[in-house]
């Protein structure tokens, strides 16, 4: 087998997203031991994107799943995952080779892809683990709730009030002060508000806002954007460039994970893993198949939440597979 040589790689492995190609260099340089600190948050603030494909990169970097998935759907256009596995020459001197396979990988869906704990823990003041719910009071006596696997930044320095959703999702409690509005920005908008009651979800392709109590200014982030109030009741959708209301569900559903439970109604099952999902610390990794849009629907208790993965998947009639080390598969 021809042994490839760092310059070979260097000019042969790029990924075709220049994003996703500068954070791959982002992970090496982390490997090396060469990170800029200042250099990184200046690449972060150049756009929400950049955050979401660290993100990316990294947990596919560091997912014990990784080799299994790719061996399941390596082709002909990749280098095969044997090759990789089994030639010193690449795995010794070609991490970026490793790290343009991962994120190659298309075929197969790693749930959920939540950021990494190193990139989390560089901004995170508040971060919630798997099935764990916690209430925080803020410093300006406003009160957050934070579902599982959430991160937060928060910023009351100056008379500011406002919070980063870095993960995840949380509910707020804003204390009234008309002088200083409480903010909450998610990975495409922003939520402003003097005092009210409303639930933040942070996603890849989109930021979720629910308004329970008072009123809100959704904004979009990015030029041309025009606030959109929201009145009691509404939910709307913020993403890359657009802000629109959802139809209106049952609230009582919409939140149960406050509760402690979490709700389902007539969703695919690939959406299913993806809420389930981050309520375990189980690695899901889903193959193409019919099952994944199957609507399925039950009421379960966030501590059993790996039951409620068995339970949804076989009603959807996908094929189970529980492999060492935390690994689901679901075909």
């Amino acid at each position: 087998m021809h042994a490839v040589t760092e310059n070979e790689d260097q000019a042969r492995y790029r990924h075709p997203d220049p994003i996703i190609d500068q954070a791959l260099e982002w992970v090496l340089k982390r490997q090396a031991g060469e990170v800029d600190q200042d250099a990184l948050d200046a690449w972060l603030a150049e756009g929400a994107d950049r955050g979401a494909a660290l993100a990316r990169v990294l947990a596919l970097y560091e997912c014990p799943a990784l080799t299994v998935a790719s061996a399941q759907t390596a082709t002909a256009s990749l280098l095969p995952v044997e090759a990789i596995r089994h030639s010193p020459a690449i795995a010794r001197r070609s991490p970026r080779l490793s790290l343009a396979l991962a994120a190659s990988i298309t075929a197969a869906i790693v749930v959920p892809l939540l950021g990494s704990d190193w990139l989390l823990g560089l901004q995170a003041d508040y971060r919630t683990a798997a099935g764990e719910i916690v209430a925080v009071d803020l410093p300006d006596g406003s009160r957050m709730q934070m579902n599982s696997q959430t991160a937060v930044r928060l910023d009351f320095e100056d008379g500011r009030r406002a919070v980063r959703l870095l993960e995840g999702e949380a509910y707020f409690e804003v204390a009234h002060d008309a002088v200083r509005p409480f903010s909450v920005t998610g990975a495409y908008g922003t939520v402003t508000v003097t005092g009210t009651a409303f639930d933040v979800a942070r996603g890849d392709a989109e930021d979720v806002v629910h308004l329970e109590s008072g009123r809100v200014v959704l904004t979009r982030d990015g030029e041309h954007s025009s606030p959109v109030a929201m009145t009691p009741g509404q939910t709307a959708a913020v993403d890359r460039t657009r802000i629109a209301f959802l139809p209106q569900g049952d609230d009582e559903s919409r939140l149960a994970w406050r509760e402690g439970w979490i709700q389902l109604s007539a969703i695919p099952l690939r959406d299913a893993l993806v809420e389930i999902g981050r309520h375990t610390d189980l690695t899901i990794v889903t193959l193409p198949a019919a099952a994944l849009e199957t609507p399925v629907s039950g009421s379960f208790r966030i501590a059993e939440a790996d039951a409620a993965l068995d339970s949804v998947a076989t009603a959807a009639g996908a094929r189970i597979e529980r492999l060492p080390g935390g690994i689901l598969f679901i075909r």
